[in-house]
């Protein structure tokens, strides 16, 4: 009776321990710069998405509309999409540790809006795991599911207060 308690604690320990599978607990670093301001009201912004841990992170994003991978924290600015997006299906990208994914899109400020007060525009980047998610055919069930989100917040820009 005693060897089986330790045994079963052993058990126990071992299964809380995890098999460290890359992804298990992702650390990325979400930076927004800005690039140029057209007339207060279009910005051209870059977005860097770096992995900060150290083992690989491996992730859903649509091949052509990556933007579904992010969300805004005020309801003022929004992406502006100008061209149309081709054969746009999910894609499983890779991270190796200090490497960065980077893209460059254009933002629009509307005038008139419920929360304009907010400051700040931050950019927080959906992880869509891909040890949580295993296929593309289950990405839209995953990006939908808001409970299954784990968001990276980038850095603020300061927009509301260009003139």
């Amino acid at each position: 009776m005693k060897y089986f308690f330790y045994f079963l604690i052993l058990v126990f320990l071992i299964s809380c321990s995890g098999n460290n599978k890359p992804g298990d607990n992702p650390n990325l670093a979400v930076k927004a710069s800005l690039l140029r301001s057209y007339n207060n009201k279009t910005y051209d912004i870059k977005l860097s998405i770096t992995n900060i841990s150290d083992k690989p992170v491996s992730f859903w994003m649509m091949n052509g509309s990556w933007f579904e991978n992010f969300i805004i924290n005020n309801d003022y600015i929004q992406f502006l999409i100008t061209e149309g997006i081709d054969h746009n299906f999910p894609v499983k990208r890779h991270l190796n540790p200090r490497d960065s994914l980077l893209f460059k899109v254009s933002i629009l400020k509307i005038d008139f809006t419920r929360y304009q007060t907010i400051k700040t525009t931050k950019f927080g980047f959906i992880l869509i795991d891909s040890t949580k998610c295993s296929n593309d055919h289950e990405f839209r069930d995953c990006i939908g599911d808001k409970s299954k989100h784990k968001i990276f917040w980038s850095n603020p820009l300061y927009l509301n207060d260009r003139k």
